[in-house]
């Protein structure tokens, strides 16, 4: 790119930087003409000012079309975040609360359409932030649950167990199975801008089958059983565990309603044996206290890890079982 500058018009620009060093629109503006004419690569011009091609395409063009003067004298009035009324946000509120975007364009696309008031992508981001919006995860939920056995559970079923706690006569325990695969997964840490961190992968198949009891109470230990499958004899064994760091107290285990926990035989063995099982309402996986050990587990042992052998995963694996208390 070049551009043509008369001596007289370098002195000003030189004055202008100097002067309006701590104005940063217009020292940009300067400094962007000064760096084409002295050749300077638009990569080089982008790195060192923070700004895109196109801006300083336009800038140039401003230059040439309107002349110094009027170059600068733009009239420019910062944008605060504020392009349409305020009955317009709530209405793009509304509209943002019932329908997801996963981009900003469409959004941008929206508004026009609706408002005919036109933002760029960062404006946009800026109006989104200042409505409340933040970009995260959707978050899903079981569409067959049943809402009311949601709110008795944990408002109504839960606290009369926790009273026998209280009282000395039980212990109360959320179970849940989990199959780890010895897999390497990448996941997010600190790294230096403009770098990758390689963490070798495999794809394995082999997995690790855990079958857990938490303590609802009191953060400790996990109760584990590691098997080739969980099924009801794991969760006996599991059973037996627990019985014995408690003697003489009732253990209720609140659990899913997988085919092995309602195992006739377990069933049976449970009612004479001081063992309750209490069973989450159907679909209800936001309710059992041992899934947030296992979107743990994931981050503690096993994302951007590797393990090259299956008993060195599987040894990594049961480690965060044995310290859950730790998290």
């Amino acid at each position: 790119m070049e551009l043509e500058v008369s001596q007289e018009q370098l002195l000003l620009l030189r004055q202008i930087q100097k002067r309006e060093r701590f104005n940063r629109r217009r020292f940009v503006k300067a400094t962007v003409l000064l760096m084409i004419h002295r050749g300077l690569s638009m990569e080089d011009i982008q790195l060192s000012l923070s700004l895109d091609d196109n801006t300083i395409r336009r800038y140039a063009t401003g230059f040439k079309d309107r002349g110094l003067t009027a170059y600068f004298d733009d009239n420019y009035v910062p944008y605060c975040g504020k392009l349409i009324t305020e009955q317009q946000e709530a209405l793009l509120v509304d509209h943002l609360s019932d329908h997801l975007y996963l981009d900003v364009k469409p959004i941008i696309a929206y508004v026009k359409e609706q408002f005919g008031v036109t933002y760029t992508i960062s404006g946009m981001r800026d109006l989104l932030h200042r409505l409340g919006f933040v970009y995260k995860h959707s978050k899903a939920v079981a569409s067959k649950a049943d809402e009311v056995a949601q709110v008795v559970f944990p408002t109504d079923t839960l606290p009369r167990l926790l009273r026998e706690v209280a009282s000395g006569a039980a212990e109360v325990y959320f179970s849940d199975g989990c199959h780890p695969t010895h897999n390497t997964k990448t996941g997010r840490g600190w790294i230096r801008k403009g770098q990758d961190f390689e963490v070798d992968c495999n794809s394995g198949r082999k997995r690790v089958n855990i079958n857990a009891a938490v303590r609802a109470s009191k953060p400790e230990p996990l109760v584990y059983d590691v098997a080739e499958a969980i099924n009801a004899q794991s969760t006996l064994r599991l059973c037996r565990k627990l019985l014995a760091k408690h003697p003489g107290k009732t253990i209720y285990l609140i659990c899913d309603n997988a085919g092995y926990n309602r195992c006739a035989w377990l069933q049976e063995w449970a009612a004479s044996n001081r063992v309750e099982f209490v069973f989450l309402p159907a679909y209800s996986p936001n309710l059992n206290l041992g899934e947030r050990w296992w979107k743990l587990l994931p981050k503690v042992v096993i994302n951007s890890y590797y393990y090259e052998k299956h008993s060195k995963y599987r040894e990594a694996v049961v480690g965060f079982l044995e310290q859950a208390k730790e998290y």
